[in-house]
């Protein structure tokens, strides 16, 4: 038999339903498959430095690596590779969602699997310009599913304390130092290996208020090429600190969700 031939009836030890038939997940939920992990990315564009799925890739790594820590009581979905990128849209190729339609997707999605008999959901997400709409998505779900559990999480930000001590440039944010260690880790297919730092355009005094004042601006208002941060400094054993980090605090509070 040919060594590289794979034995596809080597089950993995970890759920996805894109590997599953609908009997083998029937089978599951009665042994007892109650959790739900959804990885929430976008198609937008991370400068230079990643191609448009950096963050699909990196939430959709972030789940299934979660599903194998978890096995076999959770069950990764398919990542949603679109939601809120309206302040990239300057930038050729990025993809966005209103946030109607997005609520509307998110709150289908979990619709679908309600009535499959799943009652426990948790969103990992990728991407920042999501924030918003997950938190208003929770108090949507908790008034219309009065008995299901949903919570959301951004990783990067579970994982914070170990970004800052780890991180080395003065800025950062996007397609930057943390978040292309992240990818390296993740998904590496979606990395460039020619990175370079960010352009920023914006006045200096201005910069130094993000984060404490919002304004309403285009990410290329901020950013010439998209980028913040610099990512040529990004390294793998980086990205694997962040994110094993983040997957030992949210493994932990999901233990007894």
């Amino acid at each position: 038999m040919d060594e590289n031939r794979r034995d596809c009836s080597i089950e993995p030890q970890y759920l996805t339903l894109e590997r599953l038939s609908w009997p083998e997940l029937s089978r599951r939920m009665e042994e007892g498959t109650d959790l739900v992990l959804i990885p929430v990315g976008s198609t937008e564009q991370h400068g230079p430095n990643g191609s448009f799925t950096v963050d699909t890739g990196r939430a959709d790594g972030f789940v299934t690596r979660l599903a194998e820590r978890m096995y076999p009581r959770a069950l990764a979905v398919p990542a949603v590779p679109y939601s809120l990128s309206p302040h990239h849209m300057n930038f050729p190729g990025t993809i966005t969602l209103t946030p109607e339609t997005f609520l509307i997707m998110m709150g289908e999605i979990v619709d679908s699997l309600y009535r499959h008999g799943f009652r426990k959901f948790f969103f990992a997400n990728g991407h920042g310009g999501n924030r918003p709409a997950l938190t208003l998505l929770m108090g949507q779900l908790r008034e219309d599913y009065p008995d299901i559990k949903a919570a959301w999480a951004s990783f990067t930000s579970v994982a914070s304390d170990v970004v800052a001590e780890g991180v080395e440039s003065d800025t950062h944010g996007h397609a930057c130092e943390g978040e292309m260690s992240q990818a390296m880790y993740l998904a590496p297919w979606t990395v460039k290996e020619e990175r370079v730092p960010g352009d920023i355009v914006m006045d200096e005094g201005d910069y130094a208020l993000r984060g404490t004042i919002s304004p309403a601006l285009k990410f290329d208002e901020i950013t010439a090429n998209g980028a913040l941060g610099d990512a040529s400094r990004a390294r793998w054993d980086l990205g694997q600190r962040i994110i094993e980090t983040a997957l030992d605090r949210v493994q932990e509070y999901l233990e007894d969700f």
